[in-house]
């Protein structure tokens, strides 16, 4: 029963819902972030430009001048409907320009790290 306990609480930690990293990634630093790639983290940065695609309703939370290289927190449209269940009616003008801290898993996609945003939760405004 020992093993099988500690089995399952090896699996558990494993689980991005049950992992917890207390590092705080910037979102500037793209070799950190690469580093990082797979894994479940928070990562801090100032929104720098929100793209809207009206072809795919994809919002992209970009925290980059350059939004081609730089990481993007990327809102897919079947999943606006929570966002706006929480209050947040317009991502687009709720996080502009706001210093946010944003919680997934980092993966590169176009040769540049970028996180899924599935829930409101994954994202907060850091109060200054």
């Amino acid at each position: 029963m020992r093993i099988f306990l500690a089995l399952l609480f090896a699996l558990l930690i494993q689980l991005p819902g049950f992992t917890y990293s207390n590092l705080d990634l910037q979102a500037d630093n793209l070799a950190q972030l690469i580093s990082h790639t797979s894994q479940y983290v928070r990562v801090i940065g100032t929104v720098s430009s929100i793209d809207l695609s009206e072809k795919a309703k994809v919002i992209f939370i970009n925290f980059g001048k350059n939004y081609g290289t730089s990481f993007s927190a990327i809102i897919y449209d079947e999943n606006l409907s929570s966002f706006i269940s929480a209050g947040i009616d317009d991502p687009c003008e709720y996080f502009k320009n706001k210093k946010v801290s944003v919680e997934g898993i980092v993966r590169i996609s176009n040769g540049k790290p970028e996180m899924i945003i599935n829930s409101p939760d994954q994202i907060k405004v850091i109060k200054k």
